[in-house]
């Protein structure tokens, strides 16, 4: 079950980021997924859910006429829908003040499809099979009786939604679409229609019965809340215009008729006019009695723009048929797209903090946690500037002086002098500021100008152009980390909205950066504790462990590159000798020169040097060949001698010298990396025992390609030919 868990998340996960609840049922009913968006609409998290049954949690989905239909989607029957109008709350999920969300809900048949699907090859599926757009959002019909049935259409066929998967196990993936505020539009609509209707009927009966009373019905028109108007179509103007015109456009009903032609390009919003004139072409094809509706901007006579929303039918046609008149109410909406726009712009808003603080929490490095939340947030208010300013307070009892903040980050556009690092003295950083921002008070400031500032900070602001600033505090539990401040090179009215969506921002980059910050400190740590475990103490070169872990990950590397690894072991002659005549202390000083000469001599990123025991070392030499170990070992040779140690108690030499032993072999996957230990180890003993300060090489015996422990002259070893076979020793 986690193994499937884990395998429908990865091909299923691309469904946490539609707008649509989703469900993924095995035929047993249990939940194999469960999407954010159900989450958040159920309040059923996704780790309680996942594994059980769904209808432990959702008991009318045992009914027959729900089992039934689930059934042929396990056999991989087409997909069936779950009208809204009949199936309102398949997943009950709570919506506004306590109401239940009002759901289109559709099932569709996924076979149980192969590990080696790709996500890209999934979504594209999930895309074609369930109607979606490429931005994920799913298209729903507006529900009509049409939508009553249950059936799927005749041509969709599960070989069309899923090319090339031939399955006998199928899921049932269920995607709800929230169609809650849609379906009380739709129903809000079709009641202003039916009254608009109604209206229409009562007006024809009225004036049918009150046409000698022109006066009495003008009264009744006036009256009506809303405009009423007789357009001609083949005279292109306004036959009549009731009183409302006076108090919703602010023009008398005569102003109106006596625009004529020029009403469209007078009083309708540029923009508007295509579709308004779109909107007049309908009504040729238009039967009677058929209403239709248009949504538009009028221009007030204050200058103001007005919203309408207008339902015209035919009113009055020629002798050959045609539409001659259109008859239409308008009724202003302009409150309605207020609140509409409002919440449209909350939405995005609260979408793209969301993003922001998702942006903010995915990185665990400071740097990037700060310059990404400068950039979004500039980008989110389109502001002039937006930085970090951290606090620099003055440590001690004693100290008197103020806080200052340092300019950290910044985000600025092209035409602002930059702040970055520039260190903000007596800025708002005083007691009295320190002790608001501490209790997360916000600051924003319209107008510099207008504001009641300090001189100082008025200069430091002229300095660098700013004219309206926002400072948000980054408050850590009782601590003020810093300040997040936006700058605008013009007066500018802060929205109250977006001094609240950034005061959130502000506590969720405050968390980001302390878990940013603990980080580092365990990043730094790890590193400590890493070098001491890896680092002789003594000569501070690599120790044993590190040694064994190297030569073992290089013998792997080569063995599967099929090039050759070399290995020195060096070892100081006579040191027993040292030791006994320079006493302990002199031999760890030797010990640090000679290790400090032998890592002067090697200088590629990938070779190794360590401390392999007592006075031994060992240098690990990946992708060399015999003849460029000897080159190595050459020179760590000339660097010791350089150091002219003195070694009263040596056999050979006046001063410290040292035996080499040199191996190389290209590595065999079969085999360990404790064949070319052993080989170098054998040269070393061979160059002590041919009389010490000296270079020994291991060869192969050119005879049997075996090792016969022979020693053989240098001169003629061909480096060229790249040693396969255990190598023997040789005295070079």
């Amino acid at each position: 079950m986690i193994e499937e868990s884990k395998t429908i998340e990865d091909k299923f996960g691309v469904l946490d980021s539609v707008p649509v609840g989703a469900c993924l049922l095995r035929d047993d009913f249990v939940v194999l997924f469960w999407n954010t968006c159900l989450e958040e609409w159920t309040k059923i998290p996704r780790r309680q859910i996942l594994g059980t049954k769904i209808t432990a949690h959702f008991p009318h989905l045992n009914q027959l006429k729900y089992a039934t239909r689930f059934q042929q989607i396990f056999a991989g029957g087409p997909p069936t829908i779950f009208s809204s109008q009949i199936h309102k709350h398949l997943i009950p999920a709570t919506w506004q003040d306590g109401q239940q969300r009002i759901q289109q809900t559709t099932v569709t048949a996924v076979p149980a499809l192969p590990a080696g699907i790709a996500e890209q090859e999934i979504r594209g599926w999930l895309l074609q099979a369930l109607d979606l757009e490429p931005d994920g959002t799913l298209e729903v019909p507006e529900p009509t009786s049409a939508s009553l049935a249950w059936e799927s259409p005749p041509s969709v066929s599960r070989s069309s939604i899923w090319p090339g998967i031939n399955s006998q196990s199928f899921y049932a993936l269920l995607v709800i679409q929230d169609v809650t505020d849609l379906t009380h539009r739709i129903q809000a609509y079709r009641t202003m229609r039916d009254q608009a209707v109604e209206e229409v009927k009562v007006r024809q009966r009225v004036e049918e019965e009150l046409r000698s009373s022109q006066h009495f019905i003008q009264q009744i028109a006036d009256a009506a809340p809303y405009l009423l108007y007789i357009y001609d179509l083949t005279q292109r103007r306004n036959v009549y215009v009731n009183g409302q015109a006076s108090k919703l456009l602010g023009y008398t009903p005569q102003e109106i008729l006596q625009m004529e032609m020029a009403l469209f390009s007078s009083l309708v919003h540029p923009e508007d006019v295509p579709r308004v004139g779109a909107h007049v072409q309908k009504f040729p094809l238009t039967q009677d009695g058929h209403i239709l509706e248009l949504e538009y901007r009028l221009k007030h006579r204050s200058g103001q723009w007005r919203w309408f929303r207008c339902r015209d039918q035919v009113f009055a046609r020629t002798p050959e048929g045609l539409p001659k008149q259109i008859f239409g109410t308008a009724q202003d909406i302009t409150e309605y797209k207020r609140a509409e726009e409002a919440l449209r712009q909350q939405n995005e808003r609260e979408l793209l903090m969301a993003t922001i603080t998702q942006h903010i929490r995915q990185s665990l490095d400071l740097g990037e946690v700060l310059n990404t939340t400068v950039t979004e947030v500039r980008q989110f208010l389109q502001a002039d500037r937006v930085m970090i300013v951290r606090f620099n307070f003055c440590k001690g009892c004693l100290c008197a002086a103020h806080a200052t903040g340092a300019v950290t980050v910044e985000s600025v556009a092209p035409n602002c002098r930059p702040m970055l690092g520039e260190t903000l003295e007596n800025f708002c950083f005083d007691e009295f500021y320190l002790e608001a921002y501490q209790h997360r008070a916000i600051r924003p400031i319209a107008d510099v100008c207008a504001a009641d500032l300090p001189q100082d900070q008025i200069d430091l602001l002229a300095q660098f152009d700013v004219k309206a600033y926002l400072v948000v505090p980054l408050v850590q539990g009782d601590e003020l980390w810093g300040l997040l401040m936006a700058h605008q090179c013009s007066p500018r009215q802060w929205m109250p909205l977006e001094v609240e969506l950034l005061s959130s921002l502000a506590a969720q980059l405050a968390i980001a950066i302390k878990q940013a910050e603990l980080y580092q400190q365990l990043q730094a740590a790890n590193l400590k504790l890493e070098r001491l475990a890896t680092l002789d103490e003594l000569t501070q070169l690599a120790n044993r462990r590190r040694f064994d872990q190297y030569l073992e990950m290089e013998w792997r590397r080569q063995a599967r590159e099929q090039t050759p690894l070399s290995l020195i072991l060096c070892d100081i002659d006579s040191f027993k000798n040292y030791n006994d005549t320079y006493g302990h202390p002199g031999g760890d000083e030797c010990l640090r020169q000679v290790a400090g000469a032998i890592g002067n001599a090697v200088d590629r990123p990938a070779d190794l040097v360590a401390r392999y025991g007592g006075e031994e070392f060992a240098v690990i030499l990946p992708n060399t060949a015999m003849q460029g170990a000897v080159v190595v070992a050459e020179h760590i040779q000339l660097k010791i001698a350089a150091l002219q140690l003195p070694h009263a108690g040596s056999q050979v030499s006046e001063y410290v010298t040292v035996s080499f032993g040199v191996a190389s072999i290209v590595p065999a996957s079969e085999s360990g990396a404790e064949i070319l230990i052993a080989a170098a180890d054998q040269a070393l003993y061979q160059a002590k025992r041919l009389g010490r300060d000296r270079i020994q090489l291991y060869q192969p015996d050119p005879a049997s390609g075996k090792p016969n422990g022979t020693a053989t002259p240098m001169l003629p070893v061909d480096f060229s030919r790249p040693n396969t076979n255990l190598p023997s020793p040789t005295s070079a």
